[in-house]
């Protein structure tokens, strides 16, 4: 009964957001940190190539619910992430399946902490100090298919907050996988069909979050201890570059045309794609790697561009427990932390 009336809260709350006036809606703003971030590790490793696994955790359902399924019933899944310059997040989330039934539900929750900060009036006097962070409780829904195709949904709702300016928001996922055990093959898609937020005062916009889809894929070989991974992000828009990124340019003493010397369409095509592998180094150790073009052509230094793009990812198993760590590169000033725990706590 009261997960009943927790689910009935859950929805009941997301139906209020969305029957919001349409006034609020018609607007586009920016999805807070907390639902565009990597979610867990693993994918974190892979430079967000891994969206999809052939072998799923519990974490991996943070970015899409359909990997779920009943081998994670019972699993309690525990996540920190050490950004940089305080920004940290942690998450957890559980699985339970209930008996009888075919279906999975999870829930979780997951908070991004800025940091703190000191305020100013506008000649410079100090006014105080305060914080600014973003919580989000996520619950959905897998179902099996058949022996390939899952799909699942899933509903956030959450609220950020910066100094006296208070919002909150809702955003609604969809996602289905296919899997092919017998050729080693996955293929998975997530869309972001509505969200947006609502401010309760003044200081900041209310509207809607931008609809977007993903495409991701995992290929395993029979006698190779490696897989290999590739997703295709960002499919609502074709063009992710900054305005006039690809334009010429003119010499300011001498006049003449300067080309911009970028191929437009392979760059366009590759600001999509995040690529890696993962290598299966035995049963209880298990490393990953991966390249995201996107992020490295808008964080690196044009004289310094360092390894931004790239990530890297180890898994390992002690007694009970996996832990997993990964390092990714977003530029030269530091790279970001990622280490999630999981264990089960009951029997499936």
């Amino acid at each position: 009964m009261k997960l009943k009336a927790a689910a009935a809260g859950l929805f009941a709350l997301g139906g209020l957001l969305l029957l919001s006036p349409s006034s609020v809606w018609g607007q586009s703003v920016p999805r807070p940190g907390l639902l565009d971030l990597p979610l867990s590790a693993r994918f974190a490793g892979s430079a967000e190539s891994m969206g999809a696994p052939l072998q799923a955790t519990l974490g991996d359902a943070l970015g899409q619910a359909s990997l779920i399924d009943s081998t994670h019933a019972g699993q309690l899944h525990l996540a920190y992430v050490d950004y940089f310059a305080g920004t940290a997040m942690a998450s957890a989330l559980y699985a339970h399946r209930p008996k009888e039934h075919k279906w999975l539900w999870h829930t979780g929750l997951r908070n991004l902490g800025y940091g703190n900060f000191t305020g100013r009036d506008p000649v410079g006097s100090e006014t105080g100090s305060f914080s600014a962070s973003d919580v989000a409780w996520v619950s959905g829904v897998s179902m099996p298919l058949d022996t390939n195709l899952t799909v699942a949904a899933t509903l956030w709702l959450g609220q950020s907050g910066l100094a006296e300016r208070r919002s909150a928001f809702a955003q609604v996922d969809v996602s289905a996988n296919y899997y092919r055990r017998d050729r080693k093959l996955r293929l998975a898609a997530m869309w972001r069909p509505w969200g947006g937020m609502y401010n309760a005062n003044s200081t900041g916009s209310s509207g809607r979050f931008e609809s977007d889809m993903r495409l991701s894929l995992s290929k395993g070989f029979q006698n190779a201890p490696f897989v290999l991974y590739a997703t295709y992000d960002e499919l609502q828009q074709w063009d992710l570059a900054p305005d006039g990124f690809y334009d010429d340019t003119i010499d300011p003493l001498t006049g003449d045309t300067l080309s911009s010397g970028t191929w437009a369409f392979g760059d366009q095509l590759l600001r999509h794609l995040a690529i890696g592998t993962g290598l299966n180094i035995s049963e209880n150790l298990g490393f990953r790697f991966g390249y995201h073009h996107r992020r490295r052509q808008e964080l690196r230094l044009a004289n310094a561009p360092g390894t931004a793009g790239f990530a890297w990812g180890l898994d390992f198993k002690v007694r009970r427990f996996h832990l997993t760590i990964a390092r990714n590169t977003y530029h030269t000033a530091g790279a970001s932390t990622h280490l999630s725990i999981r264990t089960r706590l009951t029997e499936r």
